[in-house]
């Protein structure tokens, strides 16, 4: 139903930025269409990052995923909720953020989003583990990390809640070996790498 691709450059890439567009723009109003006028959503991490796209049976954009990571800039939570990694017992080295994570409106039910969700876990977290990124954060508002625990992503709160893109969100931090132990069918053997 659905398939995983890597955003490199080109079309696809251009794609995925309008998709987030109409997302992050048109539907949620995070962002002003008149600071976006070429109606591409693109920020200072997308330098220091590998996009994501999940394409539809027809090859339209149905969810898109970034990972941020070895970023010499930071990352957009550590950045935002002005975390010192160093004193979460850290190392940035090791750090990444999954970020920009949107769903099609008519891909958010559940059996959709299940599948959605299983693609990016099996390919996001085999990519980070051989990349060498131990740890994501990311910035979540309660709901979709409730949502995110549910399936198989076992993120951690580590802060306070703030008002960040318009809705409360919180910090959270999620462990690449911990996500593939959680799921450790999806990963079949790359525990034992």
């Amino acid at each position: 139903m659905f398939s995983f691709v890597a955003a490199k450059d080109g079309e696809l890439l251009t794609k995925v930025y309008r998709f987030r567009y109409a997302i992050a723009c048109e539907e949620l109003g995070v962002y002003k269409k008149e600071d976006l006028p070429d109606g591409l959503e693109k920020d200072e991490y997308d330098n220091y990052c590998e996009h994501f796209a999940i394409l539809d049976e027809s090859g339209e954009v149905a969810a898109s995923i970034r990972l941020v990571h070895h970023s010499p800039i930071g990352y957009p939570t550590q950045n935002a909720f002005d975390l010192n990694l160093k004193k979460l017992g850290l190392n940035e080295d090791n750090a990444g953020e999954l970020s920009r994570i949107f769903i099609r409106a008519d891909c958010r039910g559940m059996k959709e989003s299940r599948e959605i969700f299983r693609l990016m876990k099996k390919n996001i977290f085999m990519h980070a583990f051989n990349l060498g990124v131990e740890f994501t954060l990311g910035s979540v508002e309660k709901r979709f990390y409730l949502l995110l625990r549910r399936f198989g992503f076992p993120y951690e709160i580590i802060g306070n809640g703030k008002v960040y893109a318009k809705k409360e969100r919180f910090p959270v931090l999620l462990s690449t070996k911990e996500c593939i132990e959680a799921n450790k069918k999806l990963f079949d053997g790359l525990e034992n790498r």
